[in-house]
């Protein structure tokens, strides 16, 4: 027994065996088969432990090597894979991964698409092997079909693939590794974004040709659009893909950044970009890492991009410093970045690098609005020294050529906002600020040359700067520094060029000052005065200054408001303004103060007045603030204080007061403001000609004897061409000169020359009078205060002077000097200068009194108010022709003047004749220190005239009544205080309430002004007296007791005025109904002042006072409307009236009433809505004007739940008044909708914590906006309203606030596709002819413009947010829609919702697309084309998203509409069928796939459908032809399936079906033909019974199609026919019957085709056959059925009777047939043929080509079948057709000589008898090419 073998033996005799049994295949395919069995198990034996085993496994695959070489040979490429991957062994690896390389490029398409799942799975494993697999599996990658994206399979396609996340993620890496791979030259290659050893990774570790496609290699741009087209399948999740898709994104290849962008747009919302990892990994890919270069610029302009959305990004500082400097660098030639030097050498960048240095500016920009402080203040200083040295090294101020400009403002930005962003530090330096970042940023401004936009950057950052340092805090040093650099910058651009600077940065500077600076900064003051000098600047330059200086606008400036800060800011010292204003100008303090003005004049001559100005109202508002006064800090501070100085005496007192306390502490700050005040009088400063006497009359007499020097300088001043100038100037010398410290010499002298200026007054014209004007009122102001001081003044002089005052008065024409007499000579009677028995020592008093009523009664206000200071001198006397009571009388007379202001002036002189220095009138007029001056005493001339006042208020007169009302008002205004008006205030109510119902509006007005007086004026006591004879009056049936009682009804106001005249505050009843309604009637008096809107009353300061808030200031009056709140509704309406008066008086009213205005409207909202929404529909236009602003109002700014309840009326009244009758209602009910909208789409637009809010007001707006109230409303304005909100809601809308109402808003937006389209295109459809255009046209453009519309992108937004619950409503509501769709617009309209919901929702569309498809069906047939085509483009759409039955009964649908439909062939225009192709085109081109998975069902259809006789349905079949086959072999492909489809339709009783079908039958053959030379017997079988059947019938046009395939048929079908004897009998009688027809456009096809087939069939002579029909047809007039035609149809029957003799022609010659005639048979019949060719005319060129072609093929068939020796002819036939005619063309003449050789070639003999013939045309020939031809037909 032998002994056992080893495991070593065993295994090497297992080894011998397969060796042998490879060994002994003898053919390539046992070979293939013995391997697939043995190969892989062979390898395994590499793992054996004997090295002997191993050795001998070696040696075999040595052998194996050699024998499978020839491709032929099949390898086991799929069980060598699974090997590989089951084994560890390296060796067993290395081997099978031999194989599998070698054995992969042999496999069919198939098996390489089944291999792929195979490699892929578990390729994480690969180890060492990895970039072998990978490659492996790239070369897969392009047989492996990927399923429709999204679809089920496409979603499971991971799973199905067996993929772990391991093998995807070594995918996804390797993926976006190739994704950035460029093959590189060189020893050792660098690729930007990969590593050396992934480099090596794929390229095979250097393996050569890895990419070369010529050489066996991938091509790399086909294979990256492979895998990116992977990585957007359902194999990878989107954490995976991001990645990759970002490179792929960044590829300079537009077929592979699509794809990367779509993945990216579809991904990148899932992604966590505050992740930081990613981040990380982002900046590395960015900027490289140690063994990884950094990525190209396009990509690295991604990674910004995505940066950019990240605020985690903004925490990497040292990245961003990074970035920062990659940002200011360009790209060198060698790749590597060099900082910019100058701007003489900087190298050009191309806009690639552009692009990427913008994006990073834009990034940092996020970083410094978005980073946390630590990070900013980390990299903020170093970015913006670098952005600064950028900027520098660009050339700064001026940039160097060709730089870039738009980085460099940019840059400004950034510097700016990071300054902004970082420590406080950078902008205001911690030891020793110095602020220079802020300096160089105003150099810049200044001084940069780049261009107007880099300015507008720089602008842009000093503003950024501004708001960061208003944030500050600034110490007394930082302050300072700031001051100093404000100035100096305002100084430097006072002269631009001598500071060469570019351009003026005053209006910044002044910014910062009022920004930054405090208001009591009087260095920032300063520079609001410079710039309001800066007369040559622009003008928002001074507009910004003059803000500066007032407290209100520099609080509303700094973001304070009244209702926070009501008072005002503090102030600047008084001192502290004049030290540096005017001391500060100069260097030596101890100039005099008359110096230190005149050069604070001379050096800032534009901003003086302003100066002067400012100081005056800084020591105003210092006094009155000591003194406890206040006056509000609003937008007239400045005139308040101004008036409460002129006017009232409690402010004037306080002013004194301090001035004269200042005046005792020596400070010389007052001395300087008084000598600046005079020089701008005596310098001619405009607008401060008045200040200068307000400050004498307040000043003590130890300060303003100072300036009594100087009042001669005031001389000048008097001849001043300025009226206004002349007047302060002679008020001033009157003070000064007649002051005790002054030169009684001097002063003497200068009242000569004045007065001898006065005595030429006669003659004084022109600037001479305006001399005497000085002059007079001069000596007028002079004598009058010498006299109160008790100065002595010369008799003489004084004597003089009033007797020139009255000879002017009396005599003169000048009014001129008329006016500066009764001026001055009512100052000499006011201050006692003159008596009555002064005036009567020169003349009459009376003649005075009436040279002042002449002057007075044409309304001369100075000649009125001389006549109540005349009276200050005259005694009191009741008797009646006194003097006195003539004056008086001569007063009343005045009552006839109309202008109504005049009688003011009246008035204030009827307080001066009854009560003289006692007038309120006259309180303000003393303008010297001392006591009130006396007047002559007075006793009972109050109480008389007012007696007579109130007893002209009852006279019917009107203008005396107007008068004594005004007179009435005057006395309670000035002598309201004195026991004689108290005793009779209630006297004075009765005349003001009579007056009330006076059709006068100015008596109404100042009898409801009058009432508010009286009541102010009288005790408690009083008031109630007069309140309960002010109610009984108004309330009893019965008339009062008093007179002139008012009824409820009377009519306070007319249209226009206050208020309104349409009712809304029109009368008395009104404002009872206010009063009554706070619950004391006593607020009537208070609501009469809302009377006093007209301007005579805004336009005097003393009834300033009299303002509606000093009324209702009486703290009663909140008690009342605690307990009456019902009064806020009303007040709340009226301060939105349409009349500007009534809102101005209501505001006043509100603002005197309510104290804090947002918590009052709070507390009584619910009131004041339900009012207004009622008013809204009220009968007077101006309430509901009124109340639509009032309600818009009152919705801004608060939140919904305050008036949710409301909403719904609120838009449904609005809606109501948007159709008003009235325009400025409309107007107004507009405006309350665009509220409601901007209120709702800013809720919509806020982020989630928002999103109840704004679904609870949708909730309400929605429905109404959907209802008959809104977009279906009749009126156009509602309905574009409702319309344009509705968009905006979905525009702005989130989706799980819009979602809900998604269903109804699609189905009502597609049905107002219609509704809105404008009539007047209706109309142009309709008569489309009238203007030169098609229906088809106009239907283009609507399409166009639904496209296009609002409401489509409305409807498109509205898709975008639809989920899975939202689209199963949707559904039968869009349906509905489709269904009831009326007009183009909404049928167009439905058809692209379905596109857009196949297109962009297909996973969530998928359920219903089945439904939708199965609609369309109804909808195709439609009868307008525009429609229908935009069904049918839907069609196809949604068929990607529609199962395969669905698509099928589609398919069969189309069928039924081109086979099926009745009448519509007999059309023009053959919808129907036009529908079916465009049906089948629109699912070819837009769901490929779906077609081709189904393309046996319909590809037949269609290929029978491209052979229509309508052009237009034909195009829709031949275009799906084409987008879906690419050649001829699809056509043998569905054979069978076209050739049923034809025979069923080929005995149509449809005519068109029928021929249709013939030639798609032709077609078929002819395309079948083509594809090889010889047709298979079986394809004959299939073709021959459908074409003979298309062949039968009638001749029809187009048949000749089918002739044609029929003859292709016979040509290469005698694999088929010549077997079958029928058949072959069958093809003759078929070519001589069609042959035989008489049509005559056929008959030439026919003949021809006769021909072909008797040349075909060499099996059968045809010659008797084809002579008996051919000749008569060459035999002219022989067509029996010819007819007498002219014109272009005789032409056309000409080329047809050619045509015609052509085929006869060839069909003569082609019946020669040598195989089937012998000898003498054949010579016959080819006699006969040429005799017949050679009888016809031969004049035709076509006719002679036909006969040379054809004698051609004939004698070269005899001389191919050996015949031609034995032709025995008769060769004057042959001569004729060659010899005939002489032939002119030489393309003719040239196959004459093919003929004559190719009978040579046949038969010699033959040519030798026509050799006299031959020699002849020799002869004659010109031609070479000819002449050559015809040597070789005659050479021997």
């Amino acid at each position: 027994m032998a002994a056992a073998q080893s495991p070593e033996q065993r295994e090497l005799a297992l080894v011998g065996k397969v060796e042998m049994r490879i060994a002994l295949t003898d053919s390539d395919a046992k070979l293939g088969t013995t391997l697939k069995t043995y190969l892989a198990p062979l390898l395994l034996k590499l793992s054996s432990e004997h090295q002997s085993v191993r050795n001998k496994v070696i040696s075999v695959c040595q052998h194996v090597n050699t024998r499978i070489k020839p491709q032929s040979i099949q390898l086991p490429v799929a069980l060598l894979i699974k090997q590989f991957k089951e084994q560890d062994n390296a060796l067993i690896r290395h081997f099978d991964l031999l194989y599998v390389q070698q054995g992969v490029g042999r496999l069919s398409a198939g098996e390489k698409t089944e291999l792929l799942p195979v490699v892929i799975k578990g390729i994480a494993a690969s180890g060492s092997h990895g970039p072998q697999i990978f490659n492996l599996f790239l070369l897969l990658l392009e047989f492996f079909t990927m399923p429709p994206r999204g679809s089920k399979e496409d979603l499971d396609l991971r799973e199905r693939l067996e993929l772990s996340n391991e093998d995807t993620d070594f995918l996804a890496t390797n993926i976006g590794r190739l994704l950035l791979f460029t093959p590189q030259k060189g020893t050792s290659p660098v690729c930007p974004g990969i590593s050396k050893e992934e480099y090596s990774f794929l390229n095979l570790q250097g393996k050569e040709d890895v990419w070369t496609p010529s050489a066996g290699g991938l091509n790399l741009s086909r294979t990256k659009i492979l895998a990116a087209r992977l990585l957007a399948s359902g194999i990878f999740s989107d954490n995976e893909r991001f990645l990759p898709g970002l490179f792929a994104s960044s590829d300079t290849s537009s077929n592979i950044s699509d794809i990367g962008d779509d993945i990216l747009k579809r991904c990148t919302p899932a992604i966590d970009l505050e992740n930081e990892t990613l981040i990380s990994t982002l900046y590395d890919l960015y900027f490289g890492t140690t063994n990884r270069p950094r990525v190209r610029a396009p990509l690295r302009l991604k990674i910004i991009g995505l940066l950019n959305k990240s605020t985690k990004s903004t925490t990497f500082a040292h990245k961003i410093a990074k970035l920062v400097d990659d940002g200011i660098s360009v790209p060198t030639f060698d790749g590597e970045d060099t900082v910019m030097s100058d701007g003489s050498s900087t190298p050009s960048i191309g806009r690639e690098a552009l692009k990427l240095r913008s994006a990073i500016f834009t990034y940092i920009n996020f970083v410094a609005r978005h980073g946390d402080s630590e990070t900013l203040s980390s990299i903020a200083a170093r970015v913006i020294d670098r952005l600064k040295d950028f900027i520098e090294n660009q050339g700064w101020p001026k940039p160097g050529p060709n730089e870039d400009l738009v980085s460099r403002g940019y840059a400004y930005e950034v510097i700016s906002l990071l300054a902004k962003a970082g420590p406080r530090s950078l902008l205001v330096e911690t030891e020793q600020p110095t602020l220079d970042l802020l300096r160089w940023m105003f150099s810049s401004l200044a001084k940069d040359s780049s261009g107007s936009s880099i300015v507008v950057s720089i602008e842009e950052s000093l503003s950024i700067l501004l708001s960061a340092f208003a944030r500050f805090e600034l110490n007394g040093s930082e302050q300072s520094v700031l001051e100093d650099l404000l100035i100096d910058q305002m100084e430097q651009s006072a002269d631009l060029e001598g500071n060469k600077r570019l351009r003026s940065t005053r209006y910044v500077v002044i910014r910062f000052a009022n920004r930054c600076l405090p208001y009591s900064s009087v260095k920032a003051r300063w520079i609001d005065v410079l710039g309001l000098g800066a007369t040559t600047d622009r003008a928002e330059v001074r507009e910004e200054a003059e803000r500066g200086l007032s407290p209100y606008w520099y609080r509303m400036l700094n973001g304070s408001t009244g209702a926070t800060d009501p008072g005002t800011p503090k102030v600047p010292s008084f001192s502290s303004v004049i030290d540096h204003f005017f001391l500060g100008r100069t260097t030596d303090r101890t100039t005099e103060p008359a110096a230190i003005a005149r050069d604070a004049h001379k050096a800032h001559a534009h901003s003086f007045q302003h100066m002067t100005s400012f100081a005056r109202h800084m020591l105003l508002a210092e006094a009155l603030e000591k003194a406890d006064i206040a006056i509000d800090s609003n937008s007239e501070w400045e005139r308040k204080l101004d008036v409460a100085v002129e006017t009232d005496a409690k402010a004037r007192e306080a002013v004194r007061v301090y001035v004269k306390q200042s005046v005792n502490s020596s400070s010389p700050q007052l001395a300087v403001l008084l000598y600046a005040l005079f020089e701008s009088i005596v310098g001619g400063v405009a607008g401060t000609d008045s200040h200068l006497i307000e400050f004498l009359a307040l000043a003590p007499d130890s300060l303003v004897k100072t300036l009594v020097s100087s009042s001669e300088l005031l001389l000048p001043v008097l001849k001043a061409n300025n009226q206004d100038r002349r007047a302060a100037a002679a008020q001033a010398y009157g003070i000064l000169a007649s002051n005790q410290q002054a030169d009684t010499t001097a002063r003497l002298k200068e009242v000569h020359e004045l007065q001898s200026v006065i005595n030429g007054w006669s003659t004084a014209v022109g600037a001479a009078s305006s001399h005497v004007h000085g002059a007079v009122l001069a000596l007028g102001f002079y004598f009058s205060r010498s006299a109160y001081r008790k100065q002595d003044v010369s008799p003489a002089d004084g004597g003089q002077f009033i007797k020139t005052l009255l000879e002017v008065i009396s005599e003169s024409r000048d009014p001129l000097l008329k006016n500066a007499s009764y001026i001055a000579f009512g100052q000499l009677c006011m201050y006692g200068c003159v008596d009555i028995e002064a005036i009567q020592e020169r003349t009459k008093l009376r003649t005075l009194m009436d040279a002042l009523y002449k002057t007075a009664k044409e309304g001369n206000e100075a000649a009125i108010l001389c006549f109540g200071q005349l009276s200050m001198v005259v005694p009191e006397d009741t008797s009646d022709d006194s003097d006195f009571g003539y004056l008086i009388e001569q007063l009343r007379k005045l009552h006839e003047i109309k202008q109504a202001e005049v009688h003011f002036t009246v008035g204030e002189a009827f307080s001066y004749v009854a009560s003289g220095w006692e007038s309120a009138a006259l309180a303000t007029k003393l303008d010297i220190e001392g006591a009130m001056p006396q007047s002559a005493p007075r006793t009972t001339t109050l109480a008389n005239m007012i007696d007579q006042t109130l007893s002209d208020c009852a006279n019917t007169k009107p203008a005396l009544k107007k008068a004594a009302v005004i007179w009435l008002l005057c006395f309670l205004q000035f002598c309201g205080d004195q026991k004689d008006i108290q005793s009779r205030l209630p006297a004075c109510q009765a005349a003001f309430k009579r007056c009330l119902s006076d059709r006068d509006e100015l008596v109404q007005e100042t009898a409801s002004r009058g009432l508010g007086l009286v009541y102010e004026k009288g005790d408690r006591s009083l008031k109630d007296d007069l309140v309960r004879d002010l109610v009984s009056s108004f309330s009893s049936d019965k008339q009062s007791g008093l007179a002139g009682n008012v009824s409820a009804e009377t009519q306070l106001f007319e249209p226009g005025a206050l208020p309104t005249g349409d009712g809304s505050v029109s009368t008395y009843k009104d404002i009872m109904s206010l009063a009554s309604e706070v619950g004391d009637s006593s607020l009537v008096y208070r609501f009469m002042s809302m009377a006093s809107s007209n301007a005579i009353w805004s336009s005097r300061a003393a009834f300033g006072r009299f303002g509606l808030s000093n009324v209702l200031s009486d703290s009663s009056v909140d008690g009342y409307l605690a307990n009456n709140p019902r009064l806020y509704p009303k007040l709340f309406r009226y301060r939105f009236d349409p009349n500007g008066g009534v809102q101005k008086s209501m505001n006043d009213i509100w603002n005197a009433l309510v104290k804090d205005s947002s918590a009052t409207v709070d507390l009584h909202f619910d009131a004041i809505m339900e009012d207004l929404l009622t008013s809204v529909l009220g009968k007077e236009w101006r309430v509901r004007q009124g109340s639509c602003a009032a309600i818009a109002d009152l919705v801004s700014g608060r939140p919904l739940n305050k008036y949710e309840q409301y909403l719904e009326r609120i838009w449904t009244q609005c809606f109501k008044v948007l159709d008003d009758i009235k325009e400025s209602v409309r107007t107004a009910a507009a405006s309350l909708a665009r509220t409601l909208t901007g209120v709702l789409t800013r809720a919509l637009e806020a982020d989630h914590t928002s999103t109840k809010n704004a679904s609870a007001m949708l909730k309400h707006v929605l429905p109404f906006l959907l209802s008959p109230s809104g977009m279906e409303s009749s009126a156009k304005e509602v309905q574009a309203f409702a319309i344009h909100t509705l968009l905006e809601i979905i525009k702005k809308a989130n989706g799980s606030t819009l979602r809900p109402f998604i269903p109804e808003l699609v189905e009502r937006l597609v049905g107002l596709l219609s509704s809105l389209e404008p009539e007047a295109v209706n109309y142009v459809h309709l008569n489309a002819s009238k203007y030169n255009l098609t229906e088809q046209k106009i239907d283009d453009m609507r399409l166009s413009s639904v496209r296009s519309s609002p409401l489509m992108e409305a409807i498109e937004r509205c898709l975008d947010l639809l989920d899975e619950d939202t689209m199963r409503a949707l559904q039968p509501r869009l349906e509905t829609a489709m269904k009831g769709a009326v007009g183009l617009p909404s049928k167009v309209g439905s058809s692209r919702v379905l596109v857009s919901l196949s297109t962009r929702r297909p996973l969530l569309f998928r359920a219903f697309a089945d439904d939708y498809l199965k609609l369309i069906e109804k909808l195709v047939l439609d009868r307008n084309e525009t429609v229908s085509s935009s069904y049918a483009l839907a069609a196809g759409y949604v068929a990607r998203s529609a199962s395969d039955k669905q698509i099928l009964r589609t398919v069969a649908f189309a069928k039924r509409l081109y086979f099926e439909s009745e009448g519509d062939r007999e059309a023009t225009v053959p919808r129907r069928s036009i529908s079916a192709g465009e049906i089948m085109f629109a699912i070819s081109k837009h769901a490929s796939d779906r077609f081709n998975s189904i393309a046996s069902s319909v590809l037949p259809f269609v290929y029978v459908g491209k052979h229509d006789s309508n052009d237009q349905v034909k195009e829709q079949f031949q275009n799906t032809w084409n987008e879906s086959v690419g050649g001829s072999r699809a056509v043998l492909l569905y054979l069978s399936e076209i050739l049923d489809l034809c025979n069923a339709h080929l005995d149509s009783p449809q005519w068109a079906l029928k021929h249709t079908s013939a030639r798609t039958v032709a077609d078929a053959v002819t395309a079948v033909s083509s594809l090889e030379s010889k047709m298979p017997e079986k394809v004959g079988e299939q073709l021959w019974p459908s074409l003979d059947k298309a062949l039968g019938g009638k001749t029809w046009e187009g048949k000749e199609a089918v002739l044609f395939a029929f003859v292709k048929f016979v040509e290469s079908g005698q694999a088929f026919y010549m077997q079958r004897p029928a058949v072959k009998d069958n093809i003759t009688k078929i070519a001589v019957r069609e042959a035989k027809r008489q049509n005559t456009p056929y008959r030439p096809h026919s003949v021809q085709a006769l021909a072909q087939v008797a040349l075909a069939r060499e099996d059968v002579d045809m010659s008797e056959t084809i002579l008996s029909i051919a000749s008569p047809l060459l035999v002219s007039g022989s067509d029996e059925d010819a007819m007498d035609i002219d014109g272009g149809h005789a032409k056309k029957a000409g080329d047809l009777l050619v045509a015609t003799h052509v085929a006869a022609i060839n069909a003569i010659l082609a019946s020669v047939n040598p195989a089937t005639a012998q000898d003498k048979a054949l010579s016959r019949n080819l006699q006969k043929a040429l005799d017949t060719a050679g009888s016809v005319d031969a004049a035709s060129a076509d006719v002679r080509r036909a006969l040379f072609g054809s004698t051609t093929k004939a004698f070269d068939r005899i001389r191919e079948a050996g015949k031609g020796a034995q032709l025995d002819l008769d060769v004057s036939s042959l001569k004729s057709i060659l010899f005939g005619p002489n032939v002119d063309i030489e393309a003719l003449r040239l196959l004459r000589a093919d003929a004559l050789l190719a009978i040579k070639k046949s038969s010699p003999s033959l040519l030798s008898s026509m050799k006299n013939e031959l020699a002849e045309i020799r002869r004659q020939e010109v031609s070479r090419n000819v002449l050559e031809r015809l040597e070789n037909a005659t050479s021997e």
